[in-house]
Formats: structure tokens, sequence, C-alpha cells
């Protein structure tokens, strides 16, 4: 069977990522990686040494062997970047958001929509085994009717100014991972919301959100997201879960990272099932986009350009809404750049900088 060749284009952490698990696939050859950045040009040409590495990424536009682009520098590249693969006849796996601004994502679905072209956008959370076995478990009826959706992510995390630049606040940038696996889950559209914020250590933007509301079926939500979970620490913890309560039973999530624990209470069926986590689950979107491309037909749980934008839309939605109510600060910059001081050196954590 012969290898996709892919271009990727952004060589910082997530691009590294992608670079791991596809080295570690039998169907992608990585034939180009652009990245601006000459150190990080230096550091992939150390890890994909059998790579051709630019800085320019037209060079990867211009190749027409080039069957995949994969799209991982800041939001505000990729609304040209995606112009440029449908240009060129490219399938596009991106990073989210997929772009810096609402009106460009949507410019960005609109052409993506018309196009033969598949695309996909790493939300992470629908490729991970634990969030397909509470759904086949809610799907098999046994906790009756879907009624309640809990979600919360609070962990210490990115500091304001470590990355989120072009992907917004907190809230945005991580936050509409949890936004869409709500969606996800629900099967809906998201009808209302009300929202509370809070800008942490008296920093401009809010670092911790909750918002709660309906989908137009009726199911209620409730996300909680923040980097704010106890950043300076002596010994750093999370708190992670995801809480769905139907009419008849109830499905639950928590993990560290490491192991995932889903436990499922039914009318018939009662299950613990405890399995490695599987990180940010790269590799299953990776294997599900390369099946796709090789058999024309696009895998039926590969997230589109579509439900990211509607999840950055909403997360959008969230943070305005919490800007209209009281929109309290409590601490101080000084201990903001504590943080920031213990992070450019912490070796372990969460959201590492030097990963």
């Amino acid at each position: 069977m012969s290898k996709i060749k892919v271009g990727l284009i952004g060589f910082g952490r997530m691009g590294g990522f992608y670079l791991k698990e596809m080295q570690k696939s039998k169907q992608w050859d990585i034939a180009y990686i652009c990245d601006t950045n000459p150190k990080s040009r230096k550091k992939a040409q150390e890890s994909a040494p059998l790579s051709v590495i630019v800085d320019d990424e037209n060079i990867i536009f211009n190749d027409p062997e080039v069957q995949v682009v994969g799209l991982f520098a800041l939001a505000d590249t990729r609304k040209n970047q995606i112009e440029k693969a449908l240009a060129s006849g490219k399938h596009i796996i991106a990073e989210k958001p997929v772009s810096d601004t609402i009106d460009n994502e949507w410019q960005i679905v609109d052409m993506a929509e018309k196009s033969p072209l598949l695309s996909t956008v790493n939300l992470y959370l629908r490729n991970s085994w634990y969030h397909k076995a509470i759904k086949d478990f809610i799907a098999a009826g046994e906790i009756g009717e879907l009624a309640v959706i809990r979600v919360s992510h609070l962990t210490p995390g990115l500091a304001p100014g470590e990355g989120h630049e072009y992907e917004g606040p907190s809230f945005h940038d991580c936050g509409m991972h949890y936004v869409d696996i709500a969606r996800w889950y629900a099967e809906s559209e998201f009808k209302t919301v009300n929202a509370q914020a809070l800008r942490m250590w008296n920093y401009k933007d809010p670092w911790y959100l909750q918002c709660q509301g309906t989908f137009e079926n009726g199911v209620v939500y409730d996300i909680t997201q923040g980097h704010v979970y106890g950043q300076l620490s002596q010994i750093q913890t999370h708190n992670s879960y995801i809480d769905i309560i139907g009419t008849k039973g109830i499905a639950r999530m928590t993990h560290d990272f490491k192991t995932a624990v889903v436990e499922l209470h039914g009318v018939t069926q009662t299950h613990r099932i405890e399995k490695p986590f599987g990180g940010k689950n790269i590799n299953v979107l990776c294997q599900r986009f390369a099946d796709s491309v090789l058999s024309g037909n696009r895998h039926p749980d590969l997230p589109t350009i579509r439900d990211a934008a509607i999840a950055s839309e909403f997360a959008w939605r969230c943070l305005e809404n919490a800007a209209s109510n009281d929109l309290p600060a409590i601490g101080n910059l000084q201990t903001l750049e504590e943080i920031r001081k213990r992070r450019r050196t912490l070796k372990n954590g969460y959201g590492l900088l030097n990963q």
C-alpha cells in the first residue's frame, strides 16, 4: 500500500505531536516540514532527517505529489493556508480554531463544504475511547433519556501569555473542546447560555469560566473550564470529569492524564472500565483521516470544520455573556509573574512549555 504524502506546516508543540504519531504509522510519508523559526527547523531536521525542511509554505502547496497538509501554526495563518490547500487540491488536517475570527471561520466552512476535498479539525475528545464507551452506553438506552451533561476541566495548564495570542482566552482556546463534546453528546444545537467568569490575577481576560444552559432538545449542560487550578501548588493537581445524567441511570468519567476511569450505572448493566488515558488521541485522528483519504470515504467520526466553527462561536458567546455579568478580578499581576517564572523551568506539571 502506497503511503500518503503529507506536508506539516508549523512545528511547535502540536506539530511535534503529529510528527511522532505519523512516524509510528505505516500510512504516512512526511515529505515536508515547514516553519519560519530557525530553531524549530533545526529541531524538525533532527526529528525527521528524511523529510525536506523548508521555511516557505508555498513549496508544499506547489508540490503536486503532496496529498495532505497539516496546519499547526497559529490561528491567524489558517484561513490563507486553507485557501491555498483547497486551490492546490490537498486534503486538510487542521488544529483548532480554524481561524482568528468568527467571520473567517464561517468563510472557511463555506469553502470546505463546497470542495470535494477532505478536511478535519483536531477536536480530540471525539477520538477518545472513554467518550465512545459512554456514548454507546447512552445509545443502548441504559440511562434512559439523556437529561444533563456536566463537564469540568480545571488544571494549572497554560498561563496567560503562553500561547493564546490568536486562539483567545482560556475558555476559547481550551474550552471549545468541552463545548464541542457537550454538543456531541446532546446531538443538538445550543439554545440558551448564562456564564460567569473571573479575571484571575487581575489579568485583562478571564481565565476561569462556568456556563450553564440548554440545548434545543431540552438537554441541560454545565461546563466549567479554567487554567487556574493551583498554579503555584507545591504538587500540582487537577479536576477533570464528565458526568452524564439520564432519566434512569448515569455515566461518568474521570482521569489523571495517565489513566481514564469510566463508570456506567444503567438499568441492566453496571461497569467500571479503566484504561490508559490516550493523551490527545492524535494517532486515532491521523489513522481515521488516512483511511478516509485512501478509501475515498470520509470516516463518520471525523470532526468537521463546521463542528469547529460552532464550538468556537459558542465559546466566544459564553465569554461575551460573562462580560455582560459581574466580571470580578481577584489576585494581582505579581502572582501571575511568579507563575510564569515557575513555569519556564517546570518539569513536572500541566501544559508544560518544554515538552
